[in-house]
């Protein structure tokens, strides 16, 4: 944690999550840090739960990513997802801290601790309490070699397809369809499914992206069956499942600061993995990165009972 006089000093710029306390599904008040520690859930069973996340502050927007972790994983639960984000634009106040949206009353409360922290609260967070130091400098990731998992969140977990597939898909500006890669064969053992994710270097030519001052890549992570054993995503005859909102980002090292209307301005250099959501300062969806300091993990929802096949937006 890098000590600031939080008084004194402007709130703009980047943060990083280290506590957040919220109010269990049994009643009770829990805390996590943004390093794994004991917890017992409301079946009696300890685990290993933490936070992570990344505040960006201007005076004009505000974007928040936020997640709570359980093993190493996001899951799902009655209502959601334990991965969360959001972009919007309103005004900040920097006497007050308080950031009021467009045409509302409601907003965001970024309360100053003696620490250098600066607690999240308001209309939008309930009875949640996150609280945000200053970021140093983001750690670099070069490379990734790690498991994602697939949860379905019925219960009990309906029957699943055969031909099951998962693989990252690759944004580009304008119309061209995204780029597969990774893809996997996936098996579901009750409600999960996991799968290896490997990335041996940054990601190639074809997959980057100018946007803004720097070079970016930006994959989303989705499950699809594979109708035609083609081992590829077919779009005449495949089938989304379920699309992430945790995708996998890449900038390169390009110094200099993007505009407002730049949808993955708060990406760092290297690979970090991102929450996708709408930012209604852009009209259309952003990327906010999870924190480098402790890897999250490329996880993924799935929500079989739904109708609607998803589609993967665009986001540069």
């Amino acid at each position: 944690m890098v000590a600031v006089d939080a008084g004194v000093a402007p709130l703009n710029g980047r943060w990083r999550l280290v506590r957040l306390e919220f109010d269990g599904e049994d009643g009770v008040r829990r805390t996590l840090t943004d390093v794994d520690g004991p917890i017992t859930n409301p079946l009696g069973e300890t685990v290993e739960a933490r936070g992570n996340g990344t505040l960006s502050v201007a005076d004009d927007r505000l974007a928040l990513s936020a997640g709570t972790l359980i093993n190493g994983h996001f899951y799902t639960y009655a209502t959601g997802y334990s991965a969360n984000g959001f972009g919007v634009a309103g005004l900040l106040d920097q006497a007050t801290g308080r950031f009021t949206l467009p045409g509302s009353a409601m907003g965001v409360t970024l309360q100053r601790n003696d620490e250098g922290t600066v607690s999240l609260t308001g209309d939008t967070f309930g009875t949640s309490r996150l609280t945000y130091a200053r970021a140093p400098s983001p750690v670099l990731v070069e490379r990734i070699s790690t498991v994602g998992v697939a949860m379905i969140r019925e219960m009990p977990a309906p029957m699943t397809p055969l031909n099951l597939r998962v693989a990252l898909f690759w944004d580009h500006v304008g119309a061209v369809p995204d780029t597969e890669s990774n893809g996997v064969a996936v098996r579901f053992v009750g409600r999960f499914a996991s799968y290896p994710i490997v990335l041996a270097g940054p990601p190639p030519a074809e997959v980057r992206s100018r946007v803004g001052v720097a070079t970016v890549a930006l994959a989303r992570i989705a499950l699809y069956i594979d109708q035609d054993a083609s081992l590829t995503f077919n779009r005449a005859v495949d089938r989304p499942l379920a699309i992430s909102p945790v995708g996998i980002a890449w900038r390169d090292d390009t110094p200099g600061s993007d505009a407002m209307n730049n949808p993955v301005r708060d990406l760092s250099p290297g690979y970090q993995y991102v929450h996708i959501h709408a930012d209604s300062s852009l009209g259309r969806p952003a990327v906010t990165p999870f924190d480098n300091t402790h890897l999250v993990a490329p996880d993924m929802p799935v929500f079989v009972s739904m109708s609607a096949i998803p589609v993967i937006p665009d986001v540069l």
